[in-house]
């Protein structure tokens, strides 16, 4: 049985494929330890004398090749490369390109796979940047390979991450992309029944081949529902359709994502969002003893994706309602105007993280003011963590921004990014330490127009100095100038 880069041979002769131990071994690892400490006392140390729960804490910090190599030391040590609790966990990173001195990635994995598939918990894939239609093709024959020697190993996958596909590029042709979509998509429902955390960012599928992958882990989940057990709680879908996709007009995919009882978490895009997708959450989101099971929603919503849908107020009250304990996390990129913004951000939402970023947006006419003072307040109940990143260099919003910070009394942690005055720092520790407002997290970067920023730099560090106390015992601080040219 090969594996990984070096090519030994692997014997699965001592693998406990449970990790049990008998009577005996306990009595022997007695027996170690007792002989451990007299030679401590004499000032020697043999390694074979080490437990084996040691030495597998050794080997847990080892690359893949160190291992193999210490497996061939002795027997013990070969016993103990063989621990699942060593192999649960693993990423691997494909690039698509083949190299003459190393292993090609597909053996690699493959490899990985056919030994050690059947331990494997936690396995996450990284493929980004496909720059051409050969490097999609290596990574599509790749997965079918892993995929199924995987699944031949019996492993019983937890957790499945796959970042950054990006299956709209030009780099994909319609039948590599079919191909990869097929191996995925039979994989998840045979063997998905055991995830409790499914994250595929970055995907961008086209709606058909998204609703066919999710199709797939629900009907693999179903089982587990029916046995009153707890299923897949974890979802991720950011960037999971491709980005010009208006998915919220698609009745296909609120169906589909009610077939996902018991979510705990959700990752989605804004173009997702509908009343109908809510109402499905409201009432798939159940724990086993049927209540509202959903506690982390977080929505990505960007100007280069569809966000003209109306949703009503009252399908984000339903779904707070169903689930008590639910907490929104909203990030708002681009999009500027007062009109989008009171369309997208209801008052009705459980909101307790917001971020709204211009990304240097620097039209004279738009004003960060109405977001400050009539949109961000309406949390001022919930609010717990606020992000902005604002290019506000033609107007001054340092008291709209303080009084936005003193009206919400739960904010713990804020990120600015902003024009603003020396003074709305000084003025905001002193805040803080008359305890007007209780922040934890403050990381300021004060934008200037310019070159340098010397006196800036000295009257922050003034303002350090003068709380030091605060920012050592209390703060998680961080405060800079920025030069923006």
């Amino acid at each position: 049985m090969e594996y990984l880069e070096e090519g030994e041979v692997l014997s699965g002769d001592d693998c406990d494929t449970h990790g049990h131990r008998n009577g005996e071994e306990g009595e022997t690892e007695k027996i170690k330890l007792e002989k451990l400490e007299e030679d401590k006392e004499y000032g020697q140390f043999m390694w074979s004398l080490l437990p084996d729960t040691c030495l597998r804490q050794v080997f847990l910090h080892l690359r893949d090749r160190d291992r193999v190599r210490a497996a061939l030391v002795c027997r013990q040590w070969h016993h103990v490369v063989r621990s699942p609790s060593l192999w649960r966990v693993r990423t691997f990173n494909f690039s698509g390109r083949v190299s003459r001195t190393h292993r090609s990635e597909m053996d690699t994995a493959v490899n990985f796979a056919k030994t050690y598939g059947g331990f494997l918990e936690d396995l996450e894939i990284r493929f980004s940047h496909p720059i051409n239609s050969l490097v999609t093709r290596r990574f599509q024959q790749t997965m079918r390979a892993f995929l199924s020697a995987l699944r031949k190993a019996r492993g019983r996958l937890r957790s499945l991450t796959v970042k950054h596909m990006d299956l709209d590029r030009s780099a994909w042709c319609r039948s590599v992309r079919s191909s990869l979509v097929r191996s995925l998509t039979f994989y998840l429902r045979r063997e998905g029944s055991y995830l409790n955390y499914l994250n595929l960012r970055g995907a961008r599928f086209y709606l058909l081949q998204g609703l066919e992958v999710l199709e797939a882990v629900a009907a693999a989940q179903q089982h587990v529902h029916l046995g009153r057990r707890p299923g897949l709680a974890t979802l991720n879908l950011e960037d999971f359709f491709s980005q010009s996709l208006a998915v919220y007009n698609s009745p296909g995919f609120a169906e589909v994502m009610c077939r996902f009882k018991g979510l705990r978490s959700l990752t989605i895009n804004y173009s997702c969002m509908s009343d109908q997708l809510l109402e499905a959450l409201a009432v798939a989101c159940k724990g086993l003893d049927n209540s509202g099971s959903l506690r982390s929603l977080t929505v990505r919503c960007h100007i280069h994706e569809p966000h003209g849908q109306v949703i009503w107020g009252s399908a984000w009250s339903n779904l707070a309602k169903r689930c008590p304990d639910l907490r929104v996390h909203m990030s708002v990129e681009r999009i500027l105007s007062l009109e989008s913004l009171n369309r997208i951000l209801l008052h009705e939402i459980p909101l307790r993280d917001l971020s709204l970023t211009s990304c240097y947006f620097s039209e004279q006419e738009w004003s960060a003011k109405p977001a400050l003072t009539q949109v961000v307040p309406c949390y001022r109940h919930n609010l717990q963590k606020l992000s902005l990143d604002l290019n506000n260099s033609h107007e001054q919003v340092d008291e709209e921004l303080m009084e936005l910070i003193l009206m919400c009394k739960k904010l713990v942690y804020l990120k600015v990014w902003a024009f603003l005055d020396i003074s709305f720092l000084e003025r905001l520790m002193q805040s803080r330490i008359e305890r007007k407002c209780i922040l934890k997290t403050i990381k300021v970067r004060i934008y200037t127009n310019k070159y340098e920023t010397q006196e800036e730099d000295n009257q922050l560090d003034q303002i350090h100095l003068r709380y030091r106390k605060l920012i050592d015992t209390e703060l998680n601080y961080f405060a800079i100038s920025y030069p923006m040219l």
